[in-house]
């Protein structure tokens, strides 16, 4: 696997910042004959070539789409083929959408696939081989097997996805289907062994809730982690409060979410104002 990282910082997903457990993965591809990776992962590393449209998705919302995925897989500018990392493996994607159980955002790590034409098989080859070794590497970091493998049809089938029917438009026309490709993970993860690479590094620890004191009746509880979003009309007053998430933002060294406002996304103070307890 010839993998690089650039994290798309700039994109809403990892601005907000929500981690999850890796369940399972899912396989996406792009929709768009366009292999090259500059398309969706920028700046320019000297590696990818230079988007001169700037449409990649290292910006607030891509298109004006709310979409983020862990990783793609396609064409440097020399037209060898590699693995981008573009958000933490464990931080929350938006990938899939959901469906009537849920949404694989919640329990997937995602990638991309740069479609092409679709009758090339030498570059199929490549990226096919690209994919089932990333889905291997992804399994022994988080004790996951090829049966936690599915595409985002899949995804559609089992209720946790939008209804989109990659990769299986694609896969077949080259010999190939989800069952070959989980074959082939299994095959590799037998013969690669279960020794597991450290995350530690560069992986974000899953977030522990905890506890502050608000000493101030008049902490302005925002829509989001920092003073550019809009104020909710609410204050915190004094009193004992959970933080769920934490996240940086304009305004203040760190902010953290009400555990009360969890489920509408709003609900954000600054910690500066705050005891941990």
């Amino acid at each position: 696997m010839n993998l690089h990282k650039l994290i798309l910082t700039n994109n809403a997903c990892y601005k907000a910042g929500r981690t999850i457990t890796p369940k399972g993965i899912m396989v996406h591809s792009t929709g768009a004959n366009n292999p090259n990776l500059k398309r969706y992962v920028g700046p320019d590393d000297g590696l990818l070539g230079k988007n001169q449209y700037n449409n990649h998705w290292n910006q607030d919302k891509p298109d004006g789409r709310q979409v983020c995925v862990h990783g793609f897989i396609g064409k440097l500018a020399d037209g060898s083929v590699a693995t981008y990392q573009t958000l933490p493996w464990n931080m929350r994607g938006w990938h899939c959408g959901s469906g009537s159980k849920g949404s694989g955002n919640d329990t997937h790590i995602g990638f991309e696939i740069c479609e092409d034409g679709l009758t090339d098989a030498s570059y199929f080859s490549a990226v096919y081989k690209e994919a089932v070794e990333l889905c291997v590497y992804l399994c022994k970091q988080y004790n996951l097997t090829e049966k936690d493998v599915i595409c985002h049809c899949e995804g559609y089938k089992l209720g946790i996805a939008s209804n989109h029917g990659d990769v299986m438009h694609w896969f077949p026309k080259h010999g190939k289907s989800m069952d070959t490709f989980r074959a082939e993970v299994g095959k590799l993860l037998v013969a690669s062994g279960t020794e597991q690479p450290d995350a530690s590094a560069d992986e974000p620890a899953i977030f522990e809730q905890y506890r502050v004191r608000v000493s101030i009746a008049t902490l302005n509880i925002r829509k989001g982690p920092g003073t550019d979003y809009g104020a909710l009309g609410k204050y915190t007053g004094k009193g004992v409060f959970t933080i769920v998430e934490e996240a940086d933002g304009a305004g203040a060294s760190k902010w953290g979410l009400l555990k009360s406002y969890k489920k509408s996304r709003a609900g954000w103070i600054s910690l500066d104002y705050t005891t941990k307890l």
